[in-house]
Order: structure tokens, then C-alpha cells, then sequence
């Protein structure tokens, strides 16, 4: 069982030094934990970009999830689920 250990103790060494990065957390706001690459892309999208919070947008469900077949529908699959359900016409919206 030690040899096991062992074993086990060498390979996450190696993979941390392999696969390690430093990251400087300069303040104590919220933190993420990336590659040096990736912390360039965040950096340069952070300067660069506009929050999506400050664009003039209305966010529905269906960018948030990325599963847009759930909440655009076609008319025919509106009246089924209303036939099904009267009481939820006010949630349908033509876009």
C-alpha cells in the first residue's frame, strides 16, 4: 500500500509542477485562478470591453442557459402549450 502512496505523491508532483501557474491576488475582491494565457485574455477583454451589465439589453433565459429551443417557440408549439395550460398566456412574448 505504501508503494501505492508513493506512486500517487511523485505523479501529483510532477502534475503541479507541470501544470502549476502563480497568480497574484491583488486585492480582496471575488479571485479566479487561471493559466498565464488566460489571465491575458481576461486582462485585455477587461479593458478593453463593455460589461454586459452596462449594455442597453434585455437578457433572456434562453442566452443566459444557451438553450434558446427551450424558450423560442413557434406558434404551433404556443398553442399546444396553452391548450394545455390557459393560465400561461401572459408569459408568451412575440419577438
Amino acid at each position: 500500500m505504501q508503494g501505492i502512496r508513493d506512486t500517487c505523491s511523485i505523479l501529483r508532483s510532477v502534475f503541479i509542477r507541470q501544470n502549476g501557474t502563480v497568480c497574484k491576488f491583488q486585492s480582496s475582491d471575488s479571485w479566479v485562478i487561471l493559466s498565464p494565457i488566460e489571465q491575458r485574455i481576461k486582462a485585455k477583454i477587461k479593458t478593453i470591453d463593455t460589461h454586459l451589465k452596462d449594455w442597453d439589453i434585455k437578457i433572456n433565459y434562453g442566452i443566459k442557459t444557451g438553450y434558446n429551443d427551450a424558450f423560442i417557440i413557434d406558434g404551433k408549439k404556443k398553442d399546444e402549450l396553452i391548450a394545455a395550460n390557459p393560465k400561461s398566456i401572459p408569459f408568451y412574448t412575440i419577438l
